[in-house]
């Protein structure tokens, strides 16, 4: 028992110290709250209950320093900045690489997103509802986003996607009415069946795979929408039930 009390302790110094927030004033005059989630490593957990404190044009340190200690700023928490609807543009750092979920969900007046070219990963729902934002580039590096991630961005006229994404989950572009071309990356190898539910200026999918992506339903695109596919794999996509139905040409 004596050693399981110490050890107890020492546990819930831990905890503590790992669930350490403070907050710090940006040269920008921006109030943002930061977590510590590893040693000399914080996210951003912006209070989001109060959305309409946080406006204008944010640009994310790379590090803070707090008590004498520096801190790399490596993320952004699920919710950190929700419905701040405030927000006309975000400038992420080159020391982050997550995006929790529904991170920036619903900040309608959000138009610009700057994303480092560490960025790994992006959760579901994070910038869904974001209906200001316009053309989106993926840095290279994010391999995995998460479902319904830009739904309903309804002015995203184009996406570049990262070399590095393997999967387009269900929800991702629902509702970006506005998007009139994707370009699909060639290490994709699943397209969900409502990836792309409810666009209405799309009219050209360009994929780059060798091998075509398998979709998660019979239709994921309407039948007016062309393919263009490389040279080398027409005949792999002519032949495939989904997408031999297309009106298809080679890159």
């Amino acid at each position: 028992m004596k050693k399981i009390l110490p050890l107890l302790a020492f546990t819930l110094l831990a905890v503590a110290a790992s669930a350490q927030t403070f907050n710090l004033t940006t040269p920008s005059g921006h109030v943002l709250y930061y977590s510590v989630v590893d040693e000399g490593q914080v996210n951003i957990v912006f209070h989001a209950e109060y959305p309409e404190l946080l406006g204008g044009d944010i640009d994310v340190p790379r590090s803070v320093k707090y008590n004498g200690a520096n801190y790399i700023v490596t993320g952004v928490a699920d919710g950190a900045f929700a419905n701040c609807i405030r927000i006309k543009s975000v400038t992420l750092p080159t020391t982050l690489y997550t995006i929790g979920d529904r991170a920036f969900l619903r900040c309608t007046d959000l138009r610009i997103v700057r994303l480092p070219k560490t960025l790994s990963s992006i959760g579901a729902h994070a910038f869904e509802g974001c209906t200001a934002l316009v053309d989106v580039v993926l840095p290279n590096a994010v391999s995995e986003i998460g479902e319904y991630v830009f739904a309903g961005c309804a002015n995203v006229r184009h996406f570049v996607l990262s070399h590095g994404l393997t999967d387009i989950p269900e929800g991702a572009f629902e509702g970006c009415t506005s998007l009139t071309d994707i370009l699909i990356p060639e290490q994709v190898s699943t397209i969900a069946c409502t990836s792309f539910k409810g666009y209405k200026a799309l009219t050209v999918v360009v994929m780059l795979n060798n091998l075509p992506p398998t979709p998660g339903c019979e239709e994921p695109f309407g039948r007016e929408v062309t393919i263009r596919v490389p040279a080398r794999a027409f005949d792999a996509y002519k032949a495939s039930t989904a997408w031999g139905q297309y009106t298809l040409q080679s890159l």
